[in-house]
């Protein structure tokens, strides 16, 4: 993908003040608009992107926004890990210095005290930045890689390879021939944060630790309407056994940002995940089931699913950190 960014030649400093400019504010629903005005038309499908993941993900200064010169720059600062930006994001179809930009986030973090990276870039911006920026350090971050699958292959589960959760749903629907699935609505919305509440006491996960994941789930639901999001709750004998919440985050796909299910009721995961993509995705070529962050066990289930793509992204730093731990992408 051209992104039509000006490339200007290469210089071994670039010294400016425009670090400076960049101020930062916080993301709320109010500044939507304004946000999806620079992501929504690159169309990469790529979960990072979406202004639901921005705000249920940043709230309380996890991350901010700045814009400066028809380029918007994502700041995220969440606990055990260092401050740390997105690739610069140019308004789509407009002319900008891209190593100016990339340099301005560069200098904003040395001037805070942080390691100079930008994580999460896409490949169409890690490509440019290769361009105009030969003398950075750019290494894959596969733990951040969103996992993409075809639609129709989650929604009939053909083949050898799915043979597993063929069976799986098999089961639950033998035991359970009484189930419903239904949209998620507001009255449903208290038994997902109960089923949420009785999960997260039984898991010890880094996305829990890290990220507040209580949070997010509860902005979800309370603010699914405003974010442009839709859910779907799986019932046994009338009580909540799973939910899922998701969007259309481009074109021909949609992104699964929530999906929790009673470990006690088996195939309650594969039952939801199914139902979800018959009902409410039936117009899309792919879904996004977003990344594993490197947690072995939703790298196994994620995997397991058969992704036909992933989404790249990658880290890019000032100095060679190949040799580092603990970075997360």
């Amino acid at each position: 993908m051209e992104l039509g960014l000006e490339i200007k030649p290469i210089q071994s400093t670039i010294e400016s003040d425009r670090s400076k400019k960049l101020k930062f504010r916080p993301i709320d629903l109010s500044c939507k608009n304004k946000i999806e005005s620079y992501t929504k038309p690159w169309n990469l499908g790529c979960s990072d992107l979406s202004f639901a993941n921005l705000f249920i993900w940043g709230a309380n200064g996890k991350m901010e926004y700045a814009e400066l010169d028809n380029v918007l720059y994502i700041k995220l600062d969440f606990e055990e890990v260092p401050t740390y930006l997105w690739a610069p994001i140019p308004k789509y179809g407009v002319t900008v210095d891209y190593r100016e930009a990339v340099y301005t986030a560069i200098d904003y973090m040395k001037s805070i005290g942080t390691e100079p990276t930008l994580r999460s870039v896409w490949l169409p911006f890690k490509e440019k930045i290769e361009q105009c920026c030969p003398e950075l350090f750019i290494q894959p971050t596969e733990m951040a890689w969103d996992y993409v699958y075809e639609r129709e292959s989650l929604a009939t589960l053909r083949g050898k390879k799915l043979h597993g959760k063929r069976n799986h749903i098999n089961k639950f629907m033998s035991k359970y021939p009484d189930y419903q699935y239904a949209v998620l609505e507001d009255n449903m919305i208290k038994d997902c944060i109960a089923l949420y509440e009785d999960w997260s006491e039984q898991k010890e996960e880094k996305s829990i630790e890290l990220f507040d994941e209580r949070t997010s789930v509860m902005l979800a639901l309370h603010h699914r309407k405003a974010l442009g999001l839709n859910g779907g709750c799986l019932f046994v004998k009338g009580k909540l056994v799973a939910f899922t919440v998701g969007e259309r985050i481009a074109d021909n796909m949609q992104l699964i940002h929530i999906e929790k299910a009673k470990s006690d009721i088996e195939g309650a995961y594969p039952m939801i995940n199914q139902q979800y993509i018959l009902h409410e995705c039936q117009d899309v070529e792919y879904i996004n089931r977003e990344e594993d962050m490197g947690i072995e066990g939703m790298r196994k289930a994620k995997r397991s699913y058969q992704p036909v793509k992933m989404i790249e992204k990658y880290m890019i730093s000032t100095r060679d950190l190949s040799d580092q731990e603990g970075i997360w992408g």
